[in-house]
């Protein structure tokens, strides 16, 4: 008799022992309201109770675990055995080895599943301190409130390029466009390029834009990063990810940040003079 067989006919036994007992039960309380000539509420009463008793003896039967089942029907299965024909012991081994393997997936992945709320809440809560800080993200849009603020930013560029233009393109179509190349050089790159654009200088209105870069060697998609103050950030509620409301940008998802903190450009990187008198050009040297 193979294990199902055995699992199949001991949950039998146990529904035809259940029935036995609520039937003994039912012909008790009959007896009782007949020999206390009791009126047919009481019966009907007593009738009731005894169905109620029954009740959690089908909903245990039921509740089982998986791994209880599986030891169950693992006991049985050796006990059955055909004694003329012994099941090979390393066939045992092998079920009790996929069995643990199966229970340590299924906790390893009750585990993943706990440390990726934690990182979740981690990550909230870690962007929620970044209100009013500056950060750099990649972005293709810029919104443009007051075009007398400078809009800082750096693009990287795969080639030597003796042509990059920024362009900005509003909704109705109309663009505009700066040089990225800086007064007095002929090319730029590779690598990245920064930028310190006041539109008000370029005549570009407030708005929205889109911003792309097109360089004289045909570059695709050159990734733009600009700066911006951190105004507050949204957790959506189906669970996505996190948004950045960022001042000049708009509202971007917090995986589009390429750098915390920026650079002020006035700072002197300057190292300080601790010369002692002798000449050491290295000691005035920036790296």
């Amino acid at each position: 008799m193979n294990t199902l067989a055995l699992y199949a006919q001991s949950q039998a036994l146990a529904s035809s022992s259940q029935k036995t007992s609520v039937a003994e039960n039912n012909v008790g309380a009959t007896t009782q309201s007949t020999n206390l000539g009791d009126s047919s509420s009481s019966a009907a009463s007593s009738t009731t109770d005894t169905s109620d008793s029954s009740t959690p003896t089908t909903t245990t039967s039921t509740e089982t675990s998986a791994v209880d089942t599986f030891l169950t029907l693992f006991v049985a299965e050796i006990e059955n055995q055909d004694p003329t024909d012994p099941t090979d012991p390393t066939a045992y081994i092998d079920q009790l080895s996929s069995m643990a393997q199966v229970a340590m997936m299924e906790e390893m992945s009750v585990q993943a599943n706990t440390n990726a709320v934690l990182m979740s809440n981690i990550q909230v809560m870690a962007l929620g301190n970044m209100v009013g800080d500056d950060i750099m993200v990649q972005t293709t849009s810029l919104d443009i409130e007051d075009n007398s603020q400078e809009i800082q930013g750096r693009v990287t560029l795969d080639d030597s390029c003796t042509d990059v233009d920024l362009h900005f393109t509003d909704e109705a179509g109309d663009d505009y466009t700066v040089s990225l190349i800086p007064e007095g050089e002929t090319s730029v790159g590779p690598g990245q390029v920064d930028f310190d654009i006041n539109p008000a200088d370029y005549g570009i209105p407030p708005g929205d834009y889109s911003v792309s870069v097109v360089t004289n060697t045909g570059e695709e998609e050159v990734p733009i990063e600009v700066t911006g103050k951190v105004e507050d950030v949204r957790i959506p509620l189906d669970g996505s990810t996190p948004v950045l409301n960022v001042d000049g940008v708009g509202e971007v998802p917090f995986t589009m940040i390429t750098q915390f903190g920026v650079l002020d450009s006035t700072d002197d990187t300057t190292p300080p003079d601790t010369d002692d008198g002798s000449d050491n050009a290295d000691s005035n040297t920036v790296l």
